[in-house]
């Protein structure tokens, strides 16, 4: 029984800006979360309830020294389409931070250089035409992000009519193609590089495994976290990951079970590996490095630990994974510091309920026997399922008659915390068709947050 998370917000008052929510950093959370980021101080605005609601479905590169091609006028007269000044600025803004340097699309195709990107022209076309690339879900009622690596109508129309005519150049072969300046999809020099406590090795088609690792920052003052970046070793077998920041205090509960099984970690699941563990980060396919706004940061003690819950899946067999994270961070001994802002990160649940359709039979078609099976397998502490309807006010005999394989479900809950949302994410795991959350909802300050008219849970971004 897959719990659905719903959305993730980050809030923080930052005075009278344009109000917009931070975005591009690609990305997350865990079968059963979504959160919001809100400071504690110079309350901004009155918020009110959020309504977060969600569908479910049941269901070579090479480089070339021969000169560019010319960028000759088209066979009807028109005006050549310059590389310089019509190509080049789309690509680096909506493709160079994936496809370029140590960027995860760069296993599949790369950008690096002008050379680079007119060879791939042919391949170019029917990705862009169809909206395969570049990925950005949300879409219909959201409202404007920063970062968006979207294309425009017109954006579309130029770069299809390049490659008709045979992607020419008018720079040379060489010419680099550089990502912006901000907003990358990795950290490129981290302030820290942190490696899990241990390894883990599965085997392919074993059950899947979440493990709990200690990431200890080392840190021996207080500080704040600025940007994070999770950057699991095995990809092909690293599902999702949760990260929690642990005080220093909670940090010796670990020692009994960290790789008392022989290997680094232990079994965990659900969302508490200790009393003060705090729900604040999450990795998922397609998320980037997460960065706050300048000058904000998530608050750290000296001490403190993140504890990453890892869910692998072994469908295929890999080495053992490391995963790292890495981290930037303003200690409170730096100038900066004392102008500080700091970032508070709230997490709302939503349902999950989807009947066997019909069609469908089976012992897991019963809901007290599906329960049983969530308990058996993660332990009480993995199954919450009656404690969201609860929230929710729901119960599973309101979703009974959703027998045609697709189930909608929708939650309103009040907002965790007073300030300037910063960004939002959202996650429903694999079942996903749609998502929404709103803020006040049915009123007239209601106000769409994220929408996601066709959920994909390979590109889950923090907007």
């Amino acid at each position: 029984m897959c719990v659905v998370p719903t959305a993730l917000l980050a809030a923080c008052s930052l005075g009278d800006d344009d109000g917009g929510a931070d975005g591009g950093d690609a990305a997350p959370t865990t079968d059963a979360a979504s959160a919001s980021e809100a400071s504690s101080d110079e309350a901004s605005s009155d918020a009110g309830s959020t309504d977060g609601t969600s569908s479910s479905a049941a269901d070579d590169s090479t480089t070339s020294s021969a000169d560019p091609v010319s960028a000759d006028p088209s066979a009807d007269g028109s005006a050549p389409i310059s590389f310089a000044s019509q190509i080049e600025p789309i690509i680096e803004r909506s493709c160079a931070n994936c496809h370029t340097g140590s960027g995860p699309g760069t296993q599949h195709v790369r950008l690096d250089n002008a050379s680079l990107v007119s060879l791939s022209a042919p391949g170019l076309a029917p990705v862009i035409e169809t909206g395969f690339m570049p990925p950005w879900p949300a879409g219909g009622d959201s409202p404007e992000y920063q970062h968006d690596w979207s294309l425009t109508t017109d954006e579309i129309a130029t770069l299809l009519a390049w490659t008709d005519a045979g992607g020419p150049l008018d720079v040379p072969d060489d010419h680099v193609i550089e990502p912006p300046p901000d907003g990358g999809v990795r950290l490129d020099d981290p302030d820290l590089d942190v490696l899990s406590r241990g390894s883990y090795d599965g085997t392919a088609g074993q059950p899947d495994e979440y493990r709990c690792f200690v990431y200890d920052m080392g840190l021996d003052e207080g500080g704040y976290i600025t940007a994070m970046d999770f950057r699991p070793q095995r990809e092909q077998v690293v599902h999702h990951a949760v990260g929690f920041l642990v005080d220093a205090a909670d940090v010796a509960d670990f020692d009994e079970v960290d790789g008392a099984d022989g290997q680094g970690g232990w079994t965990c699941f659900g969302f508490s590996p200790s009393p003060s563990a705090e729900l604040v980060y999450a990795w998922a396919p397609g998320q980037a490095a997460n960065r706050y706004p300048g000058g904000t940061g998530l608050r750290v003690e000296a001490g403190d630990v993140f504890v990453i819950q890892t869910h692998y899946h072994f469908d295929v067999e890999a080495p053992a994974d490391q995963s790292s994270f890495e981290l930037d961070v303003v200690l409170d001994s730096d100038a900066e510091a004392a102008d500080m802002i700091a970032i508070d990160v709230s997490t709302y649940l939503g349902p999950a309920e989807i009947p066997c359709t019909t069609e469908e039979s089976g012992p897991l078609c019963d809901r007290d026997a599906a329960v049983a099976d969530a308990v058996s397998k993660y332990g009480s502490a993995g199954f919450f399922a009656d404690g969201i309807l609860a929230i929710c006010g729901q119960s599973p005999a309101d979703y009974a008659d959703m027998t045609d394989g697709i189930a909608s479900s929708t939650c309103d809950q009040r907002v965790n915390g007073i300030g300037s949302i910063i960004g939002i994410f959202g996650h429903q795991h694999e079942l996903g068709s749609s998502f929404r959350m709103t803020l006040n909802p049915d009123t007239p300050d209601e106000r769409v947050l994220l929408d996601i008219p066709r959920w994909d849970f390979d590109w889950q971004l923090i907007y």
